[in-house]
């Protein structure tokens, strides 16, 4: 058993073959009327290699308590479980499968010994044995698993790799997001003023000024706090945050069954503050969707679930969008007539590369709106060529297509 602190994930996440297939073949089962009558745990096993992990987790019962060697803590309840399994299955390609070498089992025990294949070749250092205790139904209700000892692997990184391997357009934002952070971060002279990492100090009371006018309550109530802002500059921060805010449409693409490696609720937070820099990877991380039809009750939390399905959810963002834009045109008459503050705001961002960044973030946004829109009608039980006039003005039209969108699409369905 490894020691302390345990591999957890990363002792999941085998995804390039070590060595040459070890040698010897599985050993053929020790009794042929097991495998005819099928256990609960060859049923097991065998759901799991045809990923189908509903299945797999109805041979545990509800309040099962399973160890895995590799993690420090066991996954009590075959909810918890299953939650495994289902990152389990995200990190391993559907070529890898779980070969039953010998089992032995009594009326309320089992032992099995397996290893993984790639393809019908055996992997090295990847051998284990599991022992399960079966309750009066025939469902397992304890077990331990304990996989070889493996040499170091790159978990996180094997992960990111396979899902690259399934759907290589994965690339384009990963790329994009590389480019971004470091024309953000460290480049000099391709967007105007110093990299953000010289912390000059007009850029950080910029973005506090900028944060105290969030959407333009502080200037609109004249509350006595709110810093003066070019209008300009305001207008397009706060569409930007506005743009940012409606991706939360998409939060039933968090769900306990579809966990992705970077929760959207966190990076949602997290694009407040930097905006493409948290989409992206979002993006290029985020795990397939496979369902054809999701209720409300699956997505992962009470409050997204409120949020992602709120219908004035677009309606609201696409007002204060408007607004924020109305703001950049006729804000601060002090500012001038729209000749002198178009002139006055392209001298700002002369020298500013925070307004510059956003400026690059309302593109990448207006590309990468389009990538939420057929899962997220795929789980609306909507096929892949109907809605076409809500799919395209939902892709083609920036923030208010978007927008539009997320207040016509049909609802989820609720199992109530």
């Amino acid at each position: 058993e490894p020691p302390s602190p345990k591999p957890a994930d990363s002792g999941l996440k085998l995804l390039k073959t070590v060595s040459k297939f070890i040698g010897d073949e599985s050993i053929v089962l020790g009794d042929k009327n097991i495998a005819e009558k099928g256990s609960s745990v060859e049923k097991y096993f065998d759901a799991w290699n045809r990923r189908d992990m509903l299945d797999a987790v109805s041979n545990f019962a509800d309040d099962c308590v399973i160890r895995d060697s590799q993690f420090e803590k066991g996954f009590e309840g075959k909810e918890e479980f299953e939650r495994h399994l289902l990152i389990v299955e995200e990190c391993l390609p559907n070529t890898f499968n779980f070969v039953i070498d010998d089992i032995a089992l009594t009326s309320n025990n089992a032992g099995v010994s397996w290893h993984v294949e790639n393809g019908g070749d055996a992997l090295s250092f990847t051998r284990g044995a599991s022992f399960y205790e079966v309750d009066k139904l025939g469902l397992i209700s304890k077990g331990i698993e304990i996989p070889e000892k493996a040499p170091p692997k790159n978990g996180l990184i094997n992960t990111i790799s396979s899902k690259f391997q399934k759907e290589p357009i994965r690339c384009v934002p990963v790329a994009i997001w590389a480019a971004y952070m470091y024309i953000l971060f460290f480049s000099e002279g391709i967007l105007p003023g110093v990299n953000a990492l010289q912390l000059e100090q007009r850029t950080w009371e910029e973005v506090r000024d900028l944060s105290l006018n969030f959407f333009l309550v502080s200037p609109i109530l004249n509350l006595p706090f709110s810093p003066v802002v070019h209008p300009m500059l305001e207008g397009v921060f706060n569409l930007l945050l506005a743009w940012a805010a409606m991706f939360a449409g998409f939060l039933s693409d968090e769900r306990k069954n579809k966990p992705n490696l970077l929760p959207l609720g966190l990076m949602l937070v997290g694009m407040q503050f930097l905006t493409s820099g948290f989409l992206l990877p979002y993006l290029f991380t985020r795990s397939v969707e496979k369902e054809h039809l999701v209720y409300k009750e699956d997505i992962d939390g009470e409050l997204q679930a409120k949020v992602g399905e709120w219908k004035p959810l677009g309606p609201f963002l696409a007002t204060v969008g408007s607004y924020s834009i109305i703001w950049a045109f006729i804000g601060r008459p002090e500012f001038g007539e729209f000749d002198e503050r178009c002139s006055s705001f392209i001298d700002l961002l002369s020298i500013d590369r925070v307004g510059s960044s956003f400026l690059v973030d309302l593109a990448i946004f207006a590309v990468f709106q389009s990538w939420f829109i057929d899962d997220d009608l795929k789980r609306r039980g909507v096929p892949s060529g109907d809605e076409m006039l809500l799919r395209n003005i939902g892709k083609v039209i920036p923030f208010f297509g978007l927008a539009y969108y997320l207040s016509f699409r049909p609802t989820l369905p609720s199992r109530d």
